[in-house]
């Protein structure tokens, strides 16, 4: 009896995660331009010091090709006051996903590799506990504060769903 309990269970569960995977994707739009998902969290975060940065900077500080990428956008502080930054890129289709997926990771390690320890020690954790989540051809990344990431994540979300 027990053993058909757990089956049972386990059958359940397997489906409950199906079910719930085809819903997400079915439920994420595709056509929302990177600039207005990136102004739906910046404007969650209420800082008016963060700026998108310059084409310049994708290569030459992220050292990152975003040439054929469906959109991107990232935006940094501008004053220096913090490290907060965000990044949101698209892929132009499901097959390019996993390579800016990798491009974003690999961002976030040279980052973390260069940082230097005396320069603001209190902002390294926001940069060691930085993030990235992904929403159908979506790629956000978030170097904040817990909040401030709980928020842009959410903004990211709400901004994707049809």
């Amino acid at each position: 009896m027990t053993k058909k309990y757990l089956s049972f269970i386990a059958l359940v569960l397997a489906l409950s995660l199906l079910s719930a995977c085809g819903g997400t994707s079915a439920n994420v739009r595709d056509d929302v331009s990177v600039s207005d998902v990136s102004a739906a969290v910046a404007a969650v975060l209420g800082d008016d010091t963060l700026v998108s940065v310059p084409e310049t900077y994708y290569a030459g500080s992220m050292k990152m090709d975003v040439s054929d990428y469906g959109g991107y956008d990232v935006m940094i502080n501008s004053k220096g006051i913090n490290i907060d930054e965000f990044g949101i890129f698209k892929a132009k289709d499901s097959s390019q996903l996993p390579a800016v997926e990798k491009a974003v990771n690999d961002y976030l390690a040279f980052r973390l590799q260069i940082w230097m320890e005396e320069y603001m020690p209190e902002e390294k954790p926001k940069l060691e506990n930085a993030e990235v989540k992904t929403v159908g051809n979506y790629v956000m990344y978030a170097i904040l504060s817990d909040e401030g990431k709980k928020s842009a994540f959410s903004a990211f979300e709400k901004s994707l769903k049809a």
